[in-house]
């Protein structure tokens, strides 16, 4: 099976612990674990990971998310919350700005639970 290179966001034990887990598996790759979304974008230009692990440890430290999606568009997003049981994989795709690229990508996206 591929090996995953991730890059992990966050300044907390949680992140450092995520990391160190990440790390043991033969799957995944942890090209950097960073404090910030700011050095994020650095990471994610040297290492080119498959994917970004935004852990917070609280509700205060989701603000770097909309920012990571917005500099990739077609990078995926991890948001792993401490205090959740489960994590949300955030993905996005760029469009033209017509209003009818628009109406397109509504009505292709899939349907909610």
């Amino acid at each position: 099976m591929e090996r995953r290179t991730v890059v992990i966001v966050g300044d907390s034990l949680f992140a450092e612990s995520l990391s160190q887990m990440l790390a043991q598996s033969d799957r995944v790759e942890v090209a950097a674990c960073v404090p910030t979304p700011g050095a994020a974008r650095a990471a994610i230009a040297a290492h080119q990971p498959d994917a970004v692990i935004v852990a917070v440890t609280d509700r205060a430290g989701d603000d770097g998310c909309g920012q990571l999606i917005a500099a990739q568009p077609d990078l995926p997003v991890i948001y792993a919350d401490l205090n959740a049981d489960s994590v949300q994989v955030i993905t996005s795709q760029r469009i033209d700005a017509r209003a009818a690229d628009l109406i397109t990508a509504i009505a292709e996206l899939p349907k909610r639970r």
